[in-house]
């Protein structure tokens, strides 16, 4: 090995092997410098993924977690436009891991069908009909007038998710369709308050007089259940009717056990579709 800093008037480096030392292989610098293209498109185009897929290779989604395809049914097509167009945007507002909801397409099989329509009518009802007690699509009902006994209507013939269309902007739309996917009932909170009223008061004034009761309920368990009805969280019901937070939880357990349901908004709608409150 060479000094690095040779004593004046030692002999220097052979100029030959200078000259190859500080000249690299040009051939073997452009082949270091210049990667393989066709691994660089491998590396940075990967597969296209369809709706539901995960992303791995040869692998999809588990049941629940991909994407709730939907479809939109209407007799009006200016309505069906305008709700598609709706579904249609990006879900920019919605919460962080919520799924998304897409568009079915024409092949596909939809998780859940939106039908639209002005009032609850003969169409609407033999629409409900045709997908009442199938597993798929759940249906999501968009109405423009919908009072009581509309909405009465509605739950008996099975339209468990209903939506006002004057209220119906696109977040409140694809959490409603969301519900549904997992099997949930959304109502209207004035809708769902005055149902309620209305079947409490025919137990209260027909049936209690005879000493006769349609409700598997303690009074306190109806007492929660309407003002989980009424919108209330589980901190104003334990105010307003002077009990703990866990003990109104634990009345809440109680009633979604004894109806046989998962969560609170089914316990609301199973005992409204049953006439238990």
């Amino acid at each position: 090995m060479s000094d690095p800093y040779p004593a004046a008037g030692s002999p220097g480096p052979h100029p030959a092997a200078t000259a190859r030392t500080a000249a690299p292989d040009t051939a073997a610098v452009a082949r270091t410098a210049a990667p393989d293209t066709a691994a660089v498109a491998r590396t940075a185009a990967p597969t296209a993924t369809r709706a539901g897929d995960t992303g791995a290779p040869g692998t999809t989604a588990a049941p629940g977690s991909g994407p709730i395809r939907t479809a939109v049914r209407s007799r009006d097509p200016i309505s069906q436009a305008g709700v598609t167009a709706q579904l249609g945007t990006a879900g920019v507002d919605d919460p962080v891991g919520a799924r998304p909801v897409v568009l079915a397409g024409p092949d596909d099989d939809p998780d859940v069908l939106v039908i639209v329509a002005d009032t609850v009518d003969d169409w609407l009802l033999a629409q409900l009909d045709a997908v009442t007690g199938r597993p798929a699509p759940r249906p999501v009902l968009v109405v423009g007038q919908l009072d009581d006994s509309a909405g009465l209507q509605a739950i008996e013939a099975g339209g468990l998710s209903l939506v006002r269309r004057a209220e119906s902007t696109a977040p409140l739309l694809r959490e409603v369709i969301r519900a549904a996917a997992r099997g949930e009932a959304r109502l209207p909170t004035d809708l769902l308050s005055s149902l309620l009223t209305r079947v409490g008061r025919a137990q209260r004034h027909v049936l209690a007089p005879r000493g006769l009761t349609i409700l598997p309920l303690s009074p306190r368990q109806l007492a929660v259940l309407r003002m989980i009805a009424a919108g209330a969280d589980i901190a104003t019901i334990a105010r307003e009717l002077s009990y703990s937070e866990r003990s109104i939880k634990n009345i809440v357990h109680e009633i979604t056990t004894q109806l046989g349901v998962r969560n609170r908004t089914q316990a609301v709608a199973h005992a409204i579709r049953e006439g238990l409150i």
